[in-house]
């Protein structure tokens, strides 16, 4: 995929109109793509929209400054100024199947399917033959290239409004959708996991939803 395409990671979920939320969705040279009270920007070093303010790209994130206040994000992460929300993270607990790989349901548009959580992809990652089972038009995603096994096949990078991993609501994903049909399961890539805080506990996983 384009170097831009791999960054794109997942957005904030809406929340109190009278907040200022920023989500860091990519960087791309000396600016940052973001969404600013749900609507998605491109800010250069300096520029602001509304109280949310591009301060400096600092590694694999950007410092901003939301109503006088500096945060930096990482990559995916998100902040809600004036005062925050209230608002219930939930945790999904998952165990391994045989061969130590953890599996979840995820809910989209109404289907469910179930997900492998793979922390070495870049997105939420599924087949042409999925994404239509699942009512995704991925024809209106932006195009690219996708590494398989087999080669180099095309591929489509969009958002979902949102989904749910078990009963937990997450919105506004990006979702890789790569040419095949072949049997596989779909990646819960990072895109999707960094909305959550990980944590091992025996052979459990306790996927729980970050508070922004």
């Amino acid at each position: 995929m384009k170097r831009a395409l791999l960054t794109l990671l997942c957005c904030l979920a809406a929340g109190p109109a009278l907040a200022d939320q920023v989500t860091l969705l990519a960087t791309m040279g000396n600016k940052a793509v973001v969404t600013v009270n749900g609507a998605r920007k491109t800010l250069a070093v300096g520029q602001q929209v509304g109280a949310v303010k591009l301060v400096r790209l600092d590694g694999d994130g950007a410092v901003f400054e939301v109503d006088g206040k500096q945060r930096r994000l990482a990559l995916g992460e998100g902040y809600v100024g004036g005062g925050g929300r209230d608002e219930v993270g939930g945790s999904v607990i998952l165990s391994p199947d045989a061969r130590g790989h953890f599996f979840t349901s995820l809910t989209i548009n109404g289907r469910t399917v179930s997900g492998v959580v793979d922390t070495g992809a870049t997105h939420l990652s599924m087949n042409t033959a999925q994404a239509k089972e699942l009512g995704i038009d991925y024809s209106k995603g932006q195009t690219a290239m996708a590494q398989t096994a087999n080669g180099s096949v095309k591929a489509w990078l969009l958002w979902l409004p949102q989904l749910k991993v078990g009963t937990i609501t997450v919105y506004d994903v990006p979702v890789g959708v790569r040419e095949g049909t072949e049997e596989a399961p779909i990646l819960i890539g990072t895109s999707l996991l960094n909305r959550f805080q990980m944590k091992r506990e025996q052979d459990a996983m306790i996927l729980t939803k970050k508070l922004y």
